[in-house]
């Protein structure tokens, strides 16, 4: 009996260890493939909240500021929020984040994530500004560094999302187009195992973006608040945990960048060439972006 029981144990290990190998190599190369697009959405994430912030701060007065609706509606919404208890927080958080990553992941021929992100980059500055016209700057600090401390879940999740849905929107739209040009029966071989490579991975980044985004909903509830007091009695250690933030997003944004700019480089390339009325099958993606996130925004805003 013990022999048996030790070689089942055994080969339970191996089954374990290999099938743990095999999804680490396929996380591994999921968030390899995508790197240049997650960096792209941090990067224009972050500089998004920053130029924000300093739109509502420098472009308007204090009671002008607050009188903006979406003002008031943030400070609706906070009402609702702040009248709950952690657990039922904490479902609200699940059910609405969640539903908003499901809501990203299956509309990504239209851009809504990535667009999406930007546009929550916004309000994250209008938010900003709004603590520190009702509360004043240490405040403002602590409002900024408390996002991260469920935002190193939450946002990491979904902009690992917004990454991924913005390069295989990309990547569909091009195969698309040169389906459209060339005939569908010229797609080849290898560009339908490049197809099916694009939609692995983004699978692969939906499941682990929606894990982030479902871990981050107690932290927010239970652990933030007492962040927030331990911010406000100390200052400098909101500082310093900010700055260990933003040497994460840095460290992500590292690499990709390069990458980053070469396909940064072609893009400006292809937009050069649109108007100069030439086109290339490569163009749809490039149409499709600037199309689907201006009607993204303009569906926020209004």
């Amino acid at each position: 009996m013990t022999f048996a029981g030790d070689g089942l144990l055994a080969r339970f290990n191996q089954v374990f260890s290999e099938t743990m190998g095999s999804l680490k190599r396929a996380l591994t190369g999921a968030l390899g493939r995508n790197a240049p697009a997650i960096s792209f959405i941090i990067l224009a994430f972050l500089i998004v909240t920053v130029l924000s912030t300093a739109y509502f701060l420098l472009a308007f007065n204090r009671e002008q500021f607050l009188n903006l609706p979406q003002v008031k509606e943030y400070d609706n919404l906070l009402e609702n929020v702040t009248g709950m208890d952690e657990w039922s927080r904490t479902k609200f958080y699940w059910s609405n984040n969640l539903r908003i990553a499901g809501l990203y992941a299956i509309s990504f021929p239209f851009y809504t994530g990535a667009a999406s992100l930007l546009m929550t980059s916004h309000q994250i500055g209008l938010a900003a500004v709004y603590n520190y016209h009702l509360y004043g700057p240490l405040v403002l600090l602590n409002f900024i560094s408390i996002i991260f401390v469920h935002g190193i879940l939450e946002l990491t999740g979904a902009l690992i999302l917004g990454g991924a849905s913005l390069r295989l929107a990309w990547k569909l739209w091009g195969y698309l187009g040169h389906a459209l040009t060339a005939g569908w029966g010229k797609v080849t071989r290898k560009r339908k195992a490049a197809i099916r490579q694009h939609l692995t991975d983004y699978l692969i980044l939906i499941a682990l973006g929606s894990l982030l985004i479902a871990l981050a909903a107690p932290v927010e509830s239970y652990l933030t608040p007492s962040a927030s007091v331990l911010f406000l009695i100390s200052p400098t250690l909101a500082i310093l945990f900010l700055a260990s933030v933003l040497l994460f997003y840095a460290a992500i944004i590292r690499v990709g960048f390069r990458p980053m700019l070469r396909r940064a480089s072609s893009v400006l390339e292809d937009l050069g060439e649109l108007a100069s009325g030439r086109w290339k099958p490569s163009h749809l993606s490039l149409l499709m972006f600037l199309l689907f996130s201006l009607l993204t925004w303009l569906g926020l805003l209004v």
